[in-house]
């Protein structure tokens, strides 16, 4: 009778074992299914899809019955990743409107904002497949399309496909051309292919459109592991030159480009970066040598002409720095660099309608009509010469005072630079010779009506442009400012990268609207942006303190709160692997203190004390560790030996079939327990 039941027992276990225990499927990272995970980005086979969907699709059973909505829904969005090419199958709607459950059951709004924010912290916690339908989806619908690219190409560098990260990436600078991270990457990207002059190309790019450090040493770093490991030509030495260069260390650009110079001397693109490199430097007099070397055997190569003058300039010779402008002039009429470096050099001297005199001097049938100086107008403001930009326009209205854009791009000006009373005089005048002109209309209410409101909707104009700097100068004309101003002028300056000043503005908002939890979360971010992870947890706290429901903020402080614990679990786990236990037990009683509510902070303490035979501490620690969270089922084992240890073999027998009963992976462990099992099986059964 005995050997009878103990063989059902054998049965219910092997059946269990199989099917799995749903209290212990949990852990979202199991072993099972980081293993099916990896598969299907290493090898995207439909069997390996289905069987990734069918694990997935138990989880989402498992996060329901749990009630925890918020793993539920990142589950149903990486089923939702490989359902989305079908979306009018029965299947897609059935799991996308379990999304929208999830939604109402967290509280969650689900707009387009919060679901950005949502999909950057899914890319952050590693679930690529949820963070890649999110951005997909968001850009689909035309939601920062720059920024859900980037991730797109972020995340497919993680899936190992560069092809598809170039293509994520090169549609992300068609939004934004500027983006100099982006451009970074797509060089490392063709760099690694092999291709070094598409790498050349994107990183001279990213050269040119940063100062950011860590950016530029990252080039750096690339390049003289190239030199060292002597696979580098004078293209290595190149753009290592040009990055130094840009990080201001001018002895070590100097060396680089006379070595690029020895490989290649008769290069005369790398003799202007040399001359280039003397004019930071301060060295004019020996700038202009080495242009002169080059111009005199290349007399057409304007670039070298301008660079020339710019040094010219600097030793106050500017008359001889404005016959090289004229020279470019003369081959390229509308050069905007030589109408602008001509005009740097007489501004405030002479009138700006007597400086475009000097543009042409061979040309003498030369003439500006309205249209020249609104063009040179609009180049003039757009690089800080506000007084001669407005000058040039009203010289345009005088020359042609039927010209609407004249009035329109003026008044712009007067707007953005705070001159109200000159904006309302031009738009009286305009009015009254255009009073049916939906310009000028626009142009002569607005200055009637100026209104808080309608300053806003200037400002959101320009930032919809991306000229941050304009909406800026509008929104610090709106008095008095709400919170709403503030945290519209902190976008601004987070878009340029100004990280303090963002913060700045968003500190003025949270003083106007102290309980917006928004507001705390995004000077979370830029704290994050500049590297304060504690400061921005700080934040992210205060936002889910004024609002639980706040789903951003409490996934991206569980984030980092798990990256610090991981941080300091590994600093344990290297003194416990040299069977330091003492300084283990120290570190995780300092991980305790911090993070008093994570199981694997008492699961390691409970292994530490096992390690020193300390039975008592490690049983209770084994016992928090299940409290907290049923998935550490290994727990189990380590308590069934304890008891044994202790001479307590019945309630051993039940922990070795609790331990059984979960999703094992551990083939010994299982082994073991199933040995112990039947053997202490046969004593109590």
């Amino acid at each position: 009778m005995k050997y009878k039941i103990l063989s059902i027992i054998c049965l219910l276990f092997l059946i269990i074992y199989q099917t799995g225990c749903p209290a212990c499927a949990k852990c979202e990272d199991s072993k099972k299914i980081i293993s099916i995970t990896k598969k299907v980005i290493k090898n995207p086979t439909e069997q390996n899809i289905n069987s990734y969907i069918s694990a997935m699709k138990k989880r989402v059973l498992y996060h329901g019955i749990k009630q925890d909505h918020e793993a539920q829904a990142d589950d149903i969005r990486s089923i939702l990743y490989f359902l989305r090419k079908n979306k009018k199958s029965e299947e897609y709607i059935k799991y996308y409107q379990k999304l929208n459950a999830t939604y109402n059951k967290l509280g969650f709004k689900n707009n387009q904002n919060n679901r950005l924010e949502i999909a950057k912290n899914l890319y952050l916690e590693d679930k690529l497949f949820a963070s890649a339908y999110e951005f997909l989806e968001l850009a689909n619908e035309d939601y920062c399309k720059e920024i859900c690219y980037e991730y797109l190409g972020d995340i497919s560098q993680d899936f190992n496909n560069p092809e598809a990260a170039l293509i994520f990436y090169k549609k992300s600078l068609e939004v934004e051309p500027a983006n100099y991270c982006v451009t970074c990457k797509i060089g490392k990207i063709y760099k690694d292919l092999g291709k070094d002059e598409e790498a050349k190309e994107y990183f001279e790019t990213t050269i040119n459109l940063t100062e950011d450090p860590e950016i530029l040493n990252f080039i750096v770093n690339i390049y003289e592991k190239e030199i060292k490991q002597k696979k580098g030509d004078e293209t290595s030495y190149e753009i290592l030159g040009l990055t130094y260069q840009k990080l201001k260390e001018y002895n070590k650009t100097y060396e680089i480009f006379k070595k690029a110079m020895q490989l290649k001397p008769d290069d005369i693109f790398l003799k202007y970066y040399l001359g280039n490199l003397l004019f930071d430097m301060g060295e004019y007099t020996e700038a202009i040598k080495v242009y002169n070397s080059i111009i005199l055997n290349n007399p057409y190569e304007t670039q070298i002409r301008i660079a020339r003058a710019k040094s010219l300039k600097a030793l106050n010779r500017a008359n001889d720095a404005m016959k090289d402008y004229q020279v470019v002039l003369a081959l390229y009429p509308d050069s905007k660099q030589a109408q602008l470096g001509l005009f740097k050099l007489f501004t405030g001297k002479k009138r700006p309608e007597d400086i475009v005199k000097l543009f042409y001097p061979l040309n003498k049938s030369f003439t500006p009509n309205a249209n020249f100086y609104n063009n040179l107008a609009k180049t003039l403001y757009s690089n800080g010469l506000v007084a001669d930009a407005i000058s040039l326009y009203k010289a345009s209205i005088k020359l042609e005072p039927k010209k609407v854009s004249s009035y329109t791009s003026l008044y712009k000006i007067y707007e953005l630079e705070g001159k109200t009373a000159d904006a309302y005089e031009l738009s009286l005048t305009a009015y009254k010779i255009f009073p049916n002109n939906p310009e000028i209309k626009n142009m002569y209410n607005y200055s009637n009506k100026n209104v808080a409101s309608q300053k806003n909707l200037l400002a959101l104009s320009y930032m919809s442009n991306k000229e941050y700097d304009k909406a800026i100068k509008i929104y610090n004309q709106i008095q008095p400012k709400d919170a709403s101003v503030y945290e519209s002028i902190s976008n601004c300056y987070k878009a340029q990268k100004n990280y303090k000043a963002a913060i700045e503005a968003l500190q003025k908002a949270v003083k106007l609207d102290s309980v917006n939890s928004d507001l705390y979360y995004g000077i979370a971010l830029l704290y994050l942006d500049l590297n304060s992870k504690k400061t921005a947890e700080s934040y992210l706290k205060k936002a889910i303190g004024l609002d639980r429901k706040n789903l951003k903020a409490r996934k991206l402080l569980s984030y980092l709160t798990q990256a610090e614990i991981d941080n300091k679990l590994d600093s344990a786990y290297a003194m416990y692997q040299k069977h330091d236990y003492k300084n283990t037990l120290i570190e995780l009683d300092r991980a305790e203190k911090l993070y008093p509510n994570n199981p694997e902070v008492y699961y390691y303490k409970a292994l530490t004390y096992n390690a020193l035979n300390d039975l008592n501490n490690a049983y209770k620690f084994f016992t928090k560790t299940l409290e907290m969270d049923r998935s550490y089922y290994v727990s189990h084992f380590y308590m069934a030996e304890i008891l044994e240890k202790q001479g307590k073999e019945k309630k051993a027998l039940e922990e070795y079939e609790r331990f059984l009963g979960a999703d094992v992976q551990d083939e010994k462990m299982m082994k073991k327990a199933q040995d112990k099992v039947i053997k202490l099986g046969r004593k109590y059964y």
